[in-house]
């Protein structure tokens, strides 16, 4: 992996494909309309690959393979190297990390493949966590550094894993061998599948009634927010940000030396927005799988160019199925559910509060309406 001739290095990320073996055409049409646009240098999956917890894998390692291999035939047809991180859902399906990390490495393309040809890759403590570093385009040093975390999953308490003590030590460490082989501070941009609380940092808290805010929950429950456009430059804010319970200083380990220019992650479906904050990139990437709740024809895959001479000063945009593929999805009734179904346990009860006080309200009123007949017929 270097950057191109002409000074560019392209990356396509895809979130939550979260796919089962019946894997939707509707994804595959996504991925490979993507792939043709970007024409990627290098393809970024940052977890939720799978939806683990379908009972059509039940633990089944060779559905759990077929699965791998299908989602991922668009860009082994291509020939495209591959990086692959995981998500919560992936372990559910009964297959380990490290069982599912060998299925993609006997998959052409792979980083692990790259590396007997002397692609420079730093593994992390945990399957998923590794750095690759970028050259220039004459091969003469690295120029940019690919980081991608395995952020963990829920705990046994409810929310979710911030990213492990071990990992942040190991990062510092890649860092500065990038640092000292290069002659200074190596810019890297970080992939991950869940995000940093300081996701926060780009909305503002409102009153629930302000038109767009979306109510959060857990370590901000009963609060409400939008979008903060001070802070952020592009996007929709439709859902919950989810971020683990407590902060690791995650964040601040990447501001240490200024090298991370960008973190971005995937998780909430329907979220795409991008800002900044105390200097580092903060966005996401929608889902692109059509088998899991998502934001219809907006689910995406998110393409990056970066420049040789300043990797920080990249461009990015989503690549949407209503760009590449068509307004309406193949299956339109599955697609409908899938847009009005709730992201959490937390959405969901919430949505079932107001349709109970809805459904109350409205026997009340039958009620009253139906009394006030009688009376009239009695007169």
């Amino acid at each position: 992996m270097k950057f191109r001739e002409d000074g560019t290095f392209h990356i396509l990320q895809f979130a939550d494909i979260q796919e089962i073996p019946d894997v939707s055409e509707d994804t595959l049409l996504l991925m490979n309309a993507a792939l043709d646009k970007a024409k990627p240098d290098l393809v970024v999956l940052t977890g939720d690959q799978l939806k683990g917890a379908s009972h059509r894998f039940s633990g089944n390692g060779e559905r759990v393979e077929e699965t791998i291999r299908r989602i991922l035939k668009p860009v082994t047809d291509r020939k495209l190297p591959f990086a692959v991180t995981f998500g919560n859902h992936d372990p559910e399906c009964g297959l380990q990390n490290d069982e599912q990390m060998e299925i993609y490495r006997s998959l052409p393309g792979c980083v692990d493949w790259l590396n007997s040809r002397g692609q420079e890759i730093h593994h992390g403590p945990r399957e998923g966590t590794f750095a690759i570093g970028v050259k220039n385009s004459d091969e003469t040093r690295t120029v940019m550094a690919v980081y991608l975390f395995d952020a963990g999953g829920k705990l046994p308490q409810g929310g979710y894993q911030p990213l492990p003590p071990g990992d942040i030590f190991w990062y510092k460490g890649v860092r500065d061998v990038f640092s000292e082989k290069n002659g200074g501070p190596v810019p890297g941009i970080v992939f991950q599948h869940i995000p940093l609380p300081e996701y926060y940092r780009l909305l503002k808290k409102v009153d629930r009634k302000t038109p767009g805010a979306v109510r959060a929950y857990r370590t901000h429950a009963g609060e409400y927010y939008v979008l903060d456009a001070g802070k952020c430059r592009e996007g929709r804010f439709r859902e919950a940000v989810s971020v683990p319970d407590s902060n690791n200083r995650e964040f601040e380990s990447f501001q240490e030396k200024g090298d991370i220019f960008a973190v971005y992650c995937g998780h909430d479906h329907k979220n795409s927005f991008v800002g900044t904050w105390q200097g580092i990139d903060l966005g996401y990437t929608p889902c692109c799988g059509f088998n899991e709740y998502g934001d219809g024809v907006e689910r995406a895959a998110r393409e990056f160019v970066f420049h040789e001479k300043d990797p920080a000063a990249y461009e990015t945009r989503l690549l949407t199925y209503k760009e590449l593929v068509g307004t309406r999805a193949t299956k339109p009734l599955k697609d409908f559910f899938y847009r009005i179904c709730p992201a959490t346990k937390e959405e969901a009860a919430e949505k079932a509060r107001r349709i109970l006080l809805f459904t109350g309200l409205a026997c009340v009123a039958g009620r009253a309406a139906f009394g006030v007949y009688r009376r009239r017929r009695k007169n």
